[in-house]
């Protein structure tokens, strides 16, 4: 699960993939419902990261049915939102809302802050996706609001808003949030995720300076 964990940081999904199953069957073997439980949740993320959309949805529901009854809540809440990710990427609508809300309920009874922002920046995507921008963009706000004591994910939300306005085309507002992102990751030391958003930065000029914002 180390290793899986470790190439799944790397984007290596399909070394993570393997070693999750591995590690899934000697959880079995030795009749060990939470771990078990555990890497189904991590394995169905992993497939899911790796556009494995029906493998993922298969793990995660097994997932949900392992943890049902007095589960742990934390990895059924887990389960849920990735369920809600992998049907939202599966055009699935209705079901990917209903697992959001029921991981939303899950996330809010605790007051899981980490878990909170994820819900949000799937939510705010999913309302984008479909067009309701006004929803999208309070989803954000929620997203911020459960980052403000992590500099990090303050630079996520950051680059989730400028992503919205560059695609709604609202350039200077996109550069200013997106320049924002990268100040920050750079402040935890991220430079992999500091240079992705100077390289968004250079789009949104080159989409500011080029012959398409004249109409020609």
């Amino acid at each position: 699960m180390g290793l899986s964990n470790a190439n799944c940081g790397m984007g290596l999904y399909g070394e993570g993939i393997q070693q999750s199953r591995e590690a899934l069957e000697i959880f079995q073997r030795l009749g060990d419902t939470a771990k078990q439980a555990k890497c189904l949740n991590f394995l169905a993320w992993l497939l899911y990261s790796g556009e494995q959309f029906d493998a993922a949805e298969v793990v995660a529901s097994v997932a949900i049915n392992l943890l049902s009854g007095n589960g742990d809540q934390y990895l059924l809440c887990g389960s849920h939102q990735v369920l809600g990710d992998i049907y939202h990427s599966k055009g699935e609508q209705e079901k990917a809302i209903s697992h959001f809300e029921v991981s939303l309920g899950i996330a809010s009874s605790f007051n899981w802050q980490d878990e909170l922002f994820r819900i949000h920046c799937s939510l705010a995507r999913f309302f984008f996706d479909q067009g309701r921008f006004d929803d999208a963009y309070a989803h954000v706000e929620q997203v911020k609001s459960h980052a403000v004591d992590n500099p990090y994910y303050l630079g996520y939300a950051m680059e989730l808003q400028a992503n919205f306005w560059y695609k709604q085309r609202q350039f200077e507002e996109a550069k200013s949030s997106i320049l924002g992102a990268a100040d920050a990751y750079e402040k935890v030391g991220v430079a992999r995720d500091a240079e992705r958003c100077r390289e968004i930065f250079q789009g949104i000029q080159k989409e500011l300076n080029g012959p398409d914002t004249l109409g020609f």
